[in-house]
């Protein structure tokens, strides 16, 4: 876990959001390898082992994080490269960072030898993708553990409508997101393109607030 992006992190638990409280026991070159999260809200403490923080709740921790039906088959996803994703997901310099679920964890090793490119973070990554510098992890439920907006792009391995409107609820105005073209386009994004494989959309700035005008007399 890059320790720049503790600060975009949230406790999943439905209240306001806070920032969380880091104790590290072992951090490699600005990564925590070891340690856990706080919630100075709830009390919530959120495990970090082996770089990735465990954002599933209570029980859950023992179950998969999403059902297999609501992910889109690895296979339907291969036809988009690293390179390809770099394009949708509109990545054309090293700022923020790009939040990455599920199978497209797979891309991640290839989309860091890809210059420049941001922080990655890896939401339920893949067994076998190992957490190095530039990547970060974390396990969760539907819910993405990230402030509102805090993300620059991300890409959707499901087809879950929490999990995707959350997606939404982190990408920042104007972000990028990537979802099977199985997925439903959630409220507050804008489709920009679409294969048989992906839809790629933008997110929509949320409408401003109604301004009382007041007229002067006399």
């Amino acid at each position: 876990m890059f320790i720049e992006l503790v600060d975009a992190l949230r406790c999943p638990h439905p209240h306001e959001e806070s920032w969380l409280v880091l104790a590290a026991t072992r951090i490699d070159v600005r990564h925590i390898r070891e340690g856990a999260l706080g919630c100075p809200v709830c009390r919530a403490e959120y495990p970090i082992r082996d770089g990735i923080a465990d954002f599933r709740l209570g029980e859950s921790r023992d179950e998969p994080e999403l059902a297999r039906s609501d992910r889109a088959q690895p296979a339907s996803l291969e036809e988009v490269s690293a390179d390809h994703l770099v394009a949708l997901l509109g990545l054309g310099d090293a700022f923020g960072f790009v939040v990455l679920t599920g199978e497209w964890g797979t891309r991640a090793p290839a989309l860091l030898d890809t210059s420049p490119m941001p922080p990655l973070l890896l939401v339920d990554p893949p067994d076998d993708v190992a957490m190095v510098p530039g990547m970060s992890g974390v396990r969760s439920g539907a819910s993405l553990p990230l402030a509102a907006g805090a993300a620059r792009a991300v890409a959707v391995d499901a087809t879950d409508a929490t999990r995707l409107a959350s997606a939404v609820h982190v990408t920042r105005a104007g972000g990028r997101i990537v979802a099977p073209a199985a997925a439903a386009i959630p409220a507050g994004v804008r489709e920009l393109a679409r294969s048989a494989a992906v839809w790629v959309g933008e997110r929509e700035a949320a409408p401003s607030a109604l301004v009382r005008l007041h007229v002067r007399r006399g």
